[in-house]
């Protein structure tokens, strides 16, 4: 038997009203004529109120104009009048849906597939209704069936698409959007939600790609110039970022993810004032933002501005109350105002909400060292092993060795961690251990290992990267202190415990000093530690405007390509820093050993260089932001971990030139002894 078609007046209901009244007002309907045409809709129900097309599309132009209950009541009536037309059920459960009744909308598209299994755009609605109610397995199960009854249903590989992809199911999602694009290649949508899978695969060129093509189709999709911009910004490519954010916002001012993103870059770049003007755009539109709340506290503190900083991480916290980042954020603005108990005490309530909060305790750590508080510090100082990134924390089959029993005649691994300059630090502890009667594996990295074989009896020196021999007990290096009890008037600190090659050193002091002729200041002036390298490097330039080069032969032991800025000094000044190209300051630490020990003076900010200058008891001049890291504390121009050390900070934020002033004076002193 021939099947009726749907959305066309039944012949039940045609006999029963004027067939050219219906068609007339079904052609303004189509048209987008919605009062017009309920006018005349309308019109035949006040002759026969039980019209099942005229209750149907009366029903629908109310749906359109998204006054619901009216059109569930006509809906209903249709229903009472015919029960066995599956597109009925389809109108009245997409109407449902719109009033948020998702299980109702469900049993109607049920009731309709029971009428007619082979409703395709049933099974469509029925998969939508169900992502609405986050029921994403079943979603897929009702797509699957729709696209087998209509495989060109490209609507329909798009929402299994996005099912798969609220799954996880990446590849899969992107093989359900390849298939809508096939059955539809002007789909903006299917090249924009393919280009999402692709970033969030990593499969990032082949993102951008996508995206190119669903702007090519749709130049006003402002969505895909947004995640564009996104893929761009993860491949390093920021200028072309910041053009796509531009012309989403162009397209949508009021996009506050495009302007949190447009200032992430401008912070990357570190134009923090742009980056600002940024992030105060998209918390304009979105004041609950809470990551640009965040940022905008991030770039307030680059500019310096702490007070303002803090107001906008308590703001965060009020958005989030529970985040570790915006209470840790809180407590790094106190402290650049040196707000410590203020810090302290905002890291415990955080800490209370939290117990588990590793980054807290661990920067609560870095705080009390920073105060010369060991004893409470180094425990806290356990928490790094805990952290998003932890260090510290390898795990062996051995026990923790933290000083609890005595280790004569045993065996323990001490494993580095962390960086460069706080192995050589902290190796003092080794030898501590093997002065105890403990046999010391010291497992290190490569380019330390030689070095390390300095400090002596009792120490085998492994690579980090080798399975090491049998041990008893193990300990990150860091943890050393904490074992020994570590607190400042018992810090290890006999000096020199690292030694570099004596024929090396020799061959290099006559030299630089031309036999004697003057003093060899060793330099280095560049940090490119993480978040804190630039508020701890010096502008060359701008430090020889100062510094009194008279009788010094000034060496680079800074690591890294310097090469253009100490040409640059050379030309505007005549100064020479001298370069050994023989030495990698980086790679070839035994080389540089003996570089620094060739030194009668090293002058350096905090960075590897001054750990090398220290250990070997080389006189040396640090010179220290406002805020130093909290191995430096506070207010000393001496160190307990180097006694051949002076320290020169910073008397307020940024301002480098009395420590200029101050190291140029050592400098002369030094020249005279």
């Amino acid at each position: 038997m021939r099947r009726k078609g749907y959305g066309v007046p039944s012949k039940q209901s045609s006999r029963s009203m004027s067939a050219g009244a219906l068609d007339k007002a079904m052609q303004l309907h189509q048209r987008g004529g919605l009062q017009d045409a309920l006018v005349l809709y309308d019109e035949i129900l006040k002759t026969n109120p039980k019209h099942f097309d005229a209750l149907r599309m009366s029903a629908m132009v109310h749906f359109q104009k998204g006054d619901l209950q009216e059109a569930e009541k006509r809906f209903l009536n249709a229903i009472n009048v015919k029960a066995d037309y599956a597109p009925v059920y389809c109108d009245y459960g997409l109407t449902l849906q719109k009033l948020g009744r998702i299980d109702e909308a469900i049993s109607n598209y049920d009731k309709a597939i029971s009428i007619d299994p082979r409703f395709s755009n049933a099974h469509f609605n029925r998969g939508v209704a169900l992502i609405s109610g986050d029921k994403f397995d079943d979603a897929i199960l009702s797509y699957d069936r729709a696209i087998h009854l209509s495989p060109g249903h490209t609507k329909a590989h798009l929402n299994r698409g996005f099912a798969l992809f609220k799954l996880n199911r990446l590849e899969e999602a992107v093989e359900s959007f390849n298939n809508a694009i096939r059955t539809n290649e002007d789909s903006a949508d299917a090249y924009y939600s393919r280009g999402v899978i692709f970033a969030k695969l990593n499969r990032t060129p082949e993102a951008v790609a996508s995206f190119d093509k669903a702007i090519a189709i749709n130049p006003f999709h402002e969505d895909a110039y947004y995640n564009r911009g996104c893929a761009l910004e993860a491949l390093q490519r920021l200028d072309e970022a910041l053009a796509n954010y531009d012309k989403a916002l162009a397209l949508k001012p009021d996009f506050p993810e495009a302007h949190y993103n447009r200032g992430s870059v401008f912070y990357t770049l570190k134009r923090f004032d742009d980056a600002l003007a940024c992030f105060d755009q998209a918390l304009a539109v979105k004041p609950d933002y809470f990551d640009a709340q965040v940022y905008r506290g991030n770039t307030l503190q680059e500019l310096l501005r702490f007070e303002d900083a803090l107001e906008s991480y308590e703001q965060a916290i009020l958005i989030n109350p529970h985040s570790t980042d915006a209470h840790v954020n809180r407590g790094s603005a106190l402290i650049e105002l040196k707000r410590f108990d203020d810090a302290i005490a905002g890291y415990f309530e955080a800490a209370s909400r939290d117990p588990n909060a590793a980054l807290i305790y661990n920067n609560m750590s870095h705080l009390l060292l920073l105060f010369g508080n060991f004893k409470d510090g180094l425990e806290f100082y356990e928490w790094r092993k805990k952290t998003k990134e932890p260090v510290g924390n390898r795990d062996f089959d051995k026990p923790l060795w933290l000083g609890q029993t005595s280790l004569r005649g045993r065996t323990i691994l001490v494993h580095e961690e962390q960086g460069v300059g706080d192995v050589i630090q902290f190796c003092r502890y080794v030898k501590l251990l093997a002065a105890e009667g403990a046999k010391v594996i010291f497992a290190v990295p490569e380019k330390l290992s030689l070095l390390m074989q300095s400090l002596g009896g009792g120490v085998h020196v492994c690579l980090i990267s080798e399975i090491p021999p049998a041990f008893d007990f193990h300990c990150p290096l860091m943890s050393l202190p904490l074992a020994f009890k570590t607190d400042a008037p018992t810090i290890p600190a006999q000096t020199p415990y690292l030694a570099a090659a004596p024929d090396r050193v020799s061959a290099l002091r006559s030299k630089l000093s031309g036999n004697g002729a003057k003093k060899v200041c060793g330099l280095s002036w560049r940090s490119k530690a993480g978040m804190t390298g630039d508020k701890r490097s010096v502008d060359l330039a701008k430090l020889f405007d100062v510094l009194d080069p008279e009788g010094y032969v000034f060496v680079s032991l800074q690591y890294g390509d310097v090469s253009g800025e100490i040409a640059a000094l050379k030309d505007a000044v005549g100064i020479e820093i001298v370069s050994i190209p023989e030495i990698d300051n980086f790679a070839d630490m035994d080389g540089f050993a003996a570089l620094v020990d060739a030194c009668d003076v090293v002058l350096s900010i905090d960075n590897t260089t001054v750990h090398m200058a220290g250990a070997l008891n080389k006189t040396t001049f640090l010179m220290l932001p406002y805020l130093p890291d909290w191995r430096w504390l506070l207010d000393r121009e001496d160190s307990p971990w180097y006694p051949s050390m002076r320290l020169f900070r910073q008397g307020s934020h940024g301002n480098w030139d009395g420590v200029f002033r101050a190291v140029s004076a050592a400098l002369v002193d030094a020249r005279g002894a």
